[in-house]
């Protein structure tokens, strides 16, 4: 079912809006204080009537001291609404027919932390007792997150009359008279964590929700990343919603954009972000002080990355070789509001004698801009995002194009020239691209025309990625190289301008 939840007054939360997903695994991120623990405690509101009462306990309200008088949890469920509001003794529905309706939303919620509690059998439990082979499924997730084999001899023993089981691993060597064991109480801290979560989690249900708290604990980077691969599965196999919540840097980096959901906490105004890159979702870049660039330009994609980088060699082979060069690195941080917002914080955590710049797509242009003044009206007022960029006007600017449209537009010029240059320099034979291919953005503007202009690029990269076995990202690398090569000697001018305010 399709289901949003809406926090409002609570904590330090003034309005938070999220659509649970239906579907796949993802990061929950968040710098501390976003609002992310309040969050997951209204998720698992949805399947735990006492989540409230042991998630977000009353505060003394004469006092004002923690008080929840003011907060209200709203979920829409496939068009039906219910809130619930603190009344100084429990959390209570509105309207009371309704206090029902959120546990129709899923098959199955559950909170899950790494608990790494140890079954203690006693020895009269173990002696004697049937050892049985653990579930299959279970070996294969522990040695699929710990990239080992060892897990295929993992055991269990039924314990009675406790209604679990007891784990072990046969460590027995050939020649052996005798069986041996090493039990749970043998343990990593991290093996016992990964164990309990996959009992849970290989039990999932469909349409269920999966809340994953204190993922990274006690888990080497590469586990934590395996862990999540692991995890990813079982939710697309059993088509459920996983949310695992996480300060992992590592994790992070590793998972794709459309895995990352990041909260945003701008004075109490909370943002979900979907898709971003990681290092907007980090808030963070690794600049040691012996390795920090002199200048830092963040951009909106790989294709703006690309063609910033191209340009910057251009600008290198142009500059008189005694010139002192600065060193420059190109950041890619999401789209264009993403871009200013890290502008404007990065100098909490950028070293200071680095200059850092913004390159926005030339597209965002119609949304960073001011308003165009009418004869005889008032000056309309700048929004939010125009003022942000007019603050920051002084190391912010555009691209002349933005890089696949611009790409789309020069080839159109003419198609078989384009086609025999791309030829040449990617050292390819025999490329197709259709006159109609070339055209197909034309007639479309805003997002659609950006969409149609990356399908082109894919298409195009795709040939010379089989043609020349190159992975696809080199590919796009090459036709966007190939790009601002043909634009710059076109406009020099206006290519030496460009370079000149990025990179002097």
């Amino acid at each position: 079912m399709a289901t949003k939840v809406t926090i409002t007054n609570l904590k330090s939360i003034k309005k938070l809006e999220f659509d649970v997903p239906t579907k796949g695994a993802f990061i929950v991120t968040g710098a501390n204080g976003c609002g992310k623990t309040s969050l997951l405690t209204c998720l698992h509101r949805i399947g735990n009537r006492f989540a409230f009462q042991t998630g977000l306990p009353g505060g003394r309200q004469l006092s004002g001291i923690d008080g929840l008088v003011d907060a209200t949890i709203h979920y829409l469920i496939d068009s039906k609404e219910v809130s619930y509001r603190y009344n100084r003794i429990r959390w209570s529905a509105t309207p009371k027919a309704n206090s029902q309706l959120v546990a129709k939303a899923f098959s199955e919620v559950l909170f899950l932390k790494a608990d790494s509690s140890r079954v203690e059998p006693t020895q009269e439990d173990l002696k004697g007792a049937k050892k049985l082979a653990a579930d299959e499924a279970l070996r294969a997730f522990m040695n699929a997150v710990f990239d080992t084999t060892k897990f295929n001899l993992l055991f269990k023993i039924n314990l009675r009359g406790r209604g679990t089981a007891a784990h072990l691993i046969d460590k027995t060597q050939p020649g052996d008279k005798k069986k041996s064991w090493y039990s749970e109480k043998a343990f990593s801290l991290g093996e016992l964590c990964v164990m309990r979560l996959g009992q849970k989690l290989l039990k999932m249900k469909q349409q269920g929700l999966y809340i994953v708290d204190e993922f990274e604990m006690a888990l080497h980077p590469a586990a934590q990343v395996r862990l999540f691969n692991e995890i990813e599965k079982l939710a697309n196999g059993v088509n459920c919603t996983v949310l695992v919540s996480t300060h992992s840097a590592s994790l992070i980096k590793s998972v794709r954009r459309k895995d990352i959901i990041y909260l945003e906490n701008n004075d109490g105004e909370v943002t979900v972000h979907r898709n971003v890159y990681p290092t907007f979702a980090l808030q963070h870049l690794a600049l040691g002080e012996e390795t920090s660039p002199d200048k830092l330009i963040f951009v909106e994609d790989v294709a703006a990355k690309q063609c910033v980088e191209e340009l910057h060699r251009l600008h290198l082979i142009s500059v008189e070789h005694d010139k002192s060069i600065p060193s420059v690195m190109v950041a890619v941080i999401g789209g264009y509001l993403e871009v200013l917002r890290f502008l404007e914080r990065s100098g909490a955590f950028v070293p200071p004698m680095t200059n850092r710049q913004a390159a926005l797509d030339a597209d965002s242009a119609e949304f960073c801009d001011p308003p165009k003044a009418v004869a005889g009206q008032p000056i309309p007022p700048l929004n939010t995002l125009q003022e942000l960029f007019r603050r920051l006007s002084p190391n912010a600017s555009y691209l002349p194009w933005t890089p696949e449209v611009g790409f789309c537009d020069m080839l159109r010029g003419d198609v078989n020239q384009h086609r025999l240059g791309i030829q040449h320099f990617t050292t390819t034979n025999n490329l197709v691209i259709p006159v109609a291919t070339a055209n197909a953005h034309v007639a479309l503007a805003g997002g659609a025309k950006r969409k149609r202009c990356k399908q082109t690029v894919d298409e195009i990269a795709s040939q010379i990625a089989v043609k020349r076995a190159w992975a696809p990202d080199r590919s796009q690398e090459a036709l966007m190289s190939y790009f601002v090569n043909e634009w710059s000697k076109a406009n020099d001018a206006a290519a030496k301008a460009l370079c000149g305010r990025l990179f002097a």
